[in-house]
């Protein structure tokens, strides 16, 4: 019952945020991002759909792997990404990336986590320059680097911050550092949302939240 309703209610704010961004202009302010952020996490009903479907019809046998597990609840950059957010993602880099890595070459955790943002930066510079034609793929490639940096930079770090404070220090990090890759999705403008339209967008049996008439600042 949970992944059904968690389906519907981030199919409800999906809808929601889309709309809302349709008549919006290109933006690369950080509200746009925090919210496009939110139109990510909600994007998975399909899959928490999925869920309840294979559930349901083998009575609870099997499941599925969940798309992210609550990613405002990261309370370090290395719990995001290692754990939290695109999951799907990270278990493919870290079984073709990280782990040959240490088992092939000796890498370290640290040398082998890098490596993986590395080519996780040079992915998404590639798509920056063929899907939004970026005139240069550094920036993405660097969102990625100054995330892996980051997550390094952890790993040796003692101190533990208590997770209210470390859940709004991640969310501030991830906030100041998104210009540089989820920028291409705000600075893109309505078109570009029309074109990647979520499912079930217009459908009458679904509920409809007031749409703001100012735009994200």
């Amino acid at each position: 019952m949970f992944d059904i309703f968690s389906a519907i209610v981030k199919l409800i704010l999906n809808n929601w945020i889309f709309q809302w961004f349709i008549n919006c202009g290109p933006s690369d302010s950080y509200g746009k991002m925090a919210m496009f952020y939110v139109f990510l996490c909600t994007g998975t009903y399909v899959v928490d759909a999925q869920i309840a479907l294979v559930r349901l019809v083998t009575r609870n046998k099997y499941t599925l792997e969940s798309f992210n597990d609550v990613p405002f609840l990261s309370r370090s950059i290395r719990e995001f990404w290692g754990r939290r957010y695109n999951r799907v993602v990270g278990s493919v880099l870290r079984e073709s990336i990280f782990e040959p890595l240490r088992r092939l070459f000796s890498f370290s955790p640290t040398s082998a986590a890098l490596a993986s943002f590395v080519v996780s930066g040079l992915l998404h510079a590639h798509v920056s320059i063929s899907v939004f034609g970026a005139s240069s793929p550094l920036p993405a490639f660097t969102f990625f680097l100054l995330h892996g940096i980051a997550c390094c930079a952890e790993a040796y770090c003692p101190i533990v911050l208590p997770k209210p404070i470390g859940i709004i220090v991640t969310h501030v990090f991830l906030l100041l550092t998104t210009p540089l890759y989820i920028g291409l999705f705000t600075r893109a403008g309505p078109d570009f949302f029309m074109l990647n339209a979520p499912s079930l967008l217009n459908v009458k049996w679904l509920p409809q939240l007031p749409v703001p008439n100012f735009c994200p600042k």
